[in-house]
């Protein structure tokens, strides 16, 4: 992919926020653009913003589930849950953050030009040039089984 099949994608936010109840949920990326073999920096953070001085929120292997697309190829980049049913102490006013890792996860029978981007992706260090967006999601109970599902997108380009 060269780097004129990514012109015609603008970058449109590399910090995103929700809220619910008493809670905040942001998505970040260090950078609208990053070069190919950089380290891509996305993190997401919950922050709790209620009357108690901490809350535990009980959720499945990660609190932050980082689910993307690259979209010039139109392929989805998933992610895996491997444990159910942990908990996470929030203290009121403090961001809970956690860093994505890339997970790609893909079926061996999936088409070929999918399974060459995801062995790539999984193979070398940054991402592969393409146009990302990323939407974000956390997903928890409370004590008193109040769900909360909080849901934001950025965006980033990597480029050769």
């Amino acid at each position: 992919m060269s780097n004129s099949d990514l012109e015609e994608y603008d970058v449109e936010k590399k910090i995103d926020e929700s809220i619910q109840g008493d809670f905040v949920f942001r998505l970040v990326s260090d950078k609208k653009e990053y070069e190919a073999g950089d380290d891509v920096k996305l993190y997401g953070e919950i922050t709790y913003v209620g009357d108690k001085d901490k809350v535990n929120i009980h959720h499945s292997s990660s609190a932050i589930l980082f689910p993307m697309e690259e979209k010039v190829r139109g392929f989805d980049i998933g992610f895996v849950v491997k444990e159910i049913g942990l908990s996470t102490m929030l203290k009121q006013g403090e961001p809970y953050r956690e860093e994505y890792r890339k997970s790609g996860k893909y079926v061996e029978d999936a088409p070929i030009d999918y399974v060459k981007f995801m062995e790539e992706f999984s193979g070398i260090d940054g991402f592969p040039p393409g146009y990302y967006v990323v939407n974000g999601e956390t997903d928890f109970y409370l004590e008193g089984q109040e769900r909360i599902n909080m849901k934001a997108t950025i965006d980033f380009k990597v480029v050769e």
